[in-house]
């Protein structure tokens, strides 16, 4: 009997140290400081030359890597008004971004047709740069988006912090 217990120990003892391995740790993705959700405001000039929000108040817009996870490019999502998603190049170093001109399938009720052709110029994260509803620091995405060679927009806004006040 003595045997099968000793035997039951050395069992339960090499379980107990195989368990005790090391957690590894995943790290983050190639544009982890440029990627996050963000809440923003569609901006045109009026007649005055003054910004003017269009929607009038902010919408979801999306950053994340791309499958490659490289520090040249990511995704941008917008589902409002562009309800799409397009891949960007990226400076991460200097946080910057920018799209050259690509024709785009959008809803035709939104934009008088189904596809409409349009660039980002001058995107930017800079790191606690808002000021969020609750008054705390946040960082700030702002990008021009010129569509069809006429209207430019712009849309600035903040990392979303996950805290109630700013929702």
């Amino acid at each position: 009997m003595k045997k099968y217990i000793i035997l039951l120990l050395l069992a339960t003892v090499s379980f107990t140290f195989t368990a005790c391995d090391n957690e590894t740790e995943p790290g983050g993705t190639a544009v982890e400081k440029m990627a996050g959700t963000w809440y923003v405001t569609w901006e045109q000039k009026n007649a005055q030359g003054e910004w003017e929000d269009v929607l009038g108040g902010t919408v979801e817009l999306n950053t994340y890597n791309t499958a490659a996870n490289v520090p040249t490019e990511m995704w941008l999502k917008e589902g409002y008004l562009l309800n799409t998603a397009l891949k960007v190049a990226t400076n991460y170093a200097g946080r910057t971004f920018e799209m050259a001109e690509q024709t785009v399938s959008v809803a035709p009720e939104v934009w008088g047709a189904s596809e409409i052709t349009l660039n980002i110029t001058d995107g930017k994260v800079l790191a606690d740069a808002a000021t969020t509803p609750s008054g705390m620091p946040a960082d700030s995405i702002v990008f021009f988006v010129n569509v069809q060679g006429d209207d430019t927009y712009k849309i600035a806004g903040f990392r979303r912090t996950g805290f109630p006040a700013d929702e």
